[in-house]
């Protein structure tokens, strides 16, 4: 595929993985990122679900720990336990699995706000990266800019830690994702697929258009739909087409007026209301 491979996040389709991944395979792609789920997050991934998967031919490109969010990577400026726990269990499931990577979110409880929630997180990164081995990638996202990001990077001393660009988490942020993902490319840390989201302020009938935009900007290569397509298959289906349909030489600016540019202009940092 000239465009690159196109995934869903599962916990955006609904909490249950058979469930969701059935209809990411009716929106016409196999690809998947799972959340492996807990309290207040859904079902618990198991082995189980992935033999079902590989049945269905269905490709996991990423597990979540989105439950992050919720128990803090950090507390007190030190690495939290619980998470640690948390986290090295997926990346043994990963490795049973095959999964190429564990995605490490930063959002809420596990915002990198200061010098020492930045350091307890290069320390769990570092952790989860010697753990996982030179075919695991980790990736991380927050809402750090870019340079602060590259620097997160560099500061476990992992040749495996990618950052994740997230257009609508990076837009929510006040960020420009497109020199956020020239400076991690440049730098080499960039993940390999790009998540793609509209804002949190975009109206419902406008998601569509919005994402499309979005889509011929970031151009060619992996991408990530992570809209919000609870009880929506249609625009689900109409993403996926849209994404492996991307024209890489019409791309719109993502600061020209059809993609309201005072989102640009925030400078409050997102929630990460979609994790």
């Amino acid at each position: 595929m000239s465009t690159g491979d196109v995934a869903v996040a599962q916990w955006r389709v609904a909490p249950d993985h058979r469930e969701a991944v059935a209809g990411v395979l009716a929106a016409g792609t196999q690809h998947v990122q799972l959340d492996v789920g807990g309290p207040g997050r859904g079902p618990v991934l198991d082995d189980t679900v992935f033999t079902d998967l590989r049945r269905l031919g269905v490709v996991v490109d990423a597990l979540a720990v989105n439950r992050a969010n919720d128990v803090g990577l950090h507390r007190d400026g030190s690495p939290s336990p619980e998470c640690l726990d948390l986290l090295l269990a997926t990346i043994g499931l990963a490795r049973r699995h095959g999964v190429p990577a564990v995605h490490v979110p930063s959002f809420r409880a596990s915002a990198i706000v200061d010098a020492r929630s930045f350091a307890a997180t290069a320390g769990v990164l570092a952790r989860c990266a010697g753990e996982g081995g030179a075919d695991l990638l980790v990736l991380t996202e927050s809402t750090l800019d870019a340079d602060d990001a590259v620097a997160l990077v560099s500061a476990t001393g992992a040749s495996t830690v990618r950052v994740v660009a997230d257009t609508g988490n990076l837009l929510d942020a006040g960020r420009d994702p497109v020199a956020f993902l020239a400076a991690c490319r440049a730098h080499g840390v960039l993940a390999p697929s790009i998540h793609v989201k509209v804002p949190a302020d975009v109206r419902a009938e406008d998601v569509a258009p919005r994402t499309r935009a979005i889509l011929a900007q970031v151009g060619d290569g992996d991408v990530l739909l992570e809209n919000d397509y609870r009880g929506r298959p249609d625009l689900l289906a109409a993403d996926v087409a849209a994404a492996y349909g991307r024209d890489a030489a019409h791309r719109p600016s993502l600061a020209t007026p059809t993609l309201d540019p005072p989102t640009l202009q925030r400078t409050r940092p997102t929630e990460g209301a979609s994790r």
